[in-house]
């Protein structure tokens, strides 16, 4: 576990809190009482510094991708139009993402949003081999900072192998003054297939399980948000977690919100289908009708038409690059949000 100190940017910076402002919400008072929640999958957002504590190569200027300063700024670019209108023409409030490389990549991104003063970061180095990690964000007029620890997931089947850690951080309402409990997950993907690779994702879920049952109580209220290369229903979730749907266990002490949608939809899309990757699910104590409160069918995927490949993938979102094609596009993922009431 590493706990929060440092105020600096630089490369080897091992936590970065920085601010931040979101330019739409601060003076918007119909909003105060909503606290707006957002995932985001960045789709391999890498500074242009070849950093040697990772493998980074491919996203250099002389590397696979030939990632310039200009392809850089693009990308920047593109992910903030995403953020500008996330939600109803908005940015979220609290925003966590992933394939992130950097702290300074995640500063970059938050100034290229002109995010000047008011937004929160919160970042840590991952053991990743990529370097890759998780990171959260949130309105500083709306949350405060309690806490923010990083959690390292080991994994069974082969312990030197390394994957994102779990970040945690732990808030407090400037409006309500009730506590939030965050938690940013990226679990490690299917790549040697879904089957041979499911022990390393029940080992993240049970790393997420321990760290929840250590931090907070039956009635805190969590957020879990996070690529999870796993639909709901898939073992680490529902089994591991015991993340099942409101309809099928009202009383459990994790909803995931994903089962709340349509057939067919999803974040991700693979051989032509979509997938339920990206979720976000929260504790029974955000849906009992006290203070904070879930606001009912406000989950939601963001796909608007310019974010949507044409040609010969067209309906999968546009994407970086496909291969080593320049796209020029956004992210192989959907935004995901919520939205919760901040009662008195």
């Amino acid at each position: 576990m590493k706990l929060i100190h440092l105020l600096l940017i630089s490369t080897a910076t091992v936590a970065l809190v920085v601010n931040c402002v979101p330019k739409n919400q601060l003076n918007d008072e119909a909003n105060n009482h909503i606290l707006s929640v957002a995932f985001y999958n960045l789709d391999n957002l890498f500074d242009t510094i070849d950093d040697i504590s990772h493998n980074d190569d491919d996203f250099t200027p002389n590397g696979k991708y030939g990632w310039s300063n200009n392809r850089y700024l693009n990308k920047l670019r593109n992910l903030q139009r995403v953020i500008d209108t996330l939600i109803d023409g908005n940015s979220p409030d609290v925003f966590g993402v992933c394939e992130l490389e950097s702290a300074l990549a995640f500063k970059d991104l938050m100034d290229s949003n002109s995010l000047l003063k008011a937004y929160q970061l919160v970042h840590f180095d991952s053991p990743d081999e990529r370097g890759i990690d998780v990171a959260l964000a949130f309105n500083r007029k709306k949350m405060s900072l309690i806490n923010a620890l990083s959690f390292k997931v080991k994994l069974s089947l082969d312990s030197s192998d390394k994957t994102r850690d779990i970040l945690y951080v732990k808030t407090k309402s400037t409006i309500n003054n009730d506590t939030f409990n965050f938690l940013v997950c990226h679990f490690p993907s299917r790549r040697e297939g879904k089957l041979q690779s499911e022990q390393n994702r029940i080992d993240a879920a049970k790393t997420l399980k321990s760290i929840i049952n250590q931090n907070c109580s039956p009635n805190s209220n969590i957020v879990i948000m996070g690529d999870f290369n796993d639909q709901p229903w898939d073992k680490s979730l529902s089994s591991s977690l015991n993340a099942l749907s409101r309809s099928k266990c009202p009383d459990c002490f994790l909803h995931n919100l994903m089962f709340e949608l349509k057939n067919g939809s999803g974040s991700y899309r693979y051989k032509g289908h979509w997938e339920r990757l990206d979720q976000i699910i929260i504790s029974k104590a955000l849906t009992n009708g006290l203070a904070s409160e879930y606001i009912e069918n406000s989950l939601s995927i963001v796909q608007y038409d310019w974010m949507i490949q044409d040609g010969n993938y067209k309906g999968y979102p546009l994407r970086t690059f496909g291969g080593t094609k320049w796209l020029n596009g956004f992210s192989d993922h959907l935004p995901v949000y919520i939205k919760i009431a901040l009662n008195n």
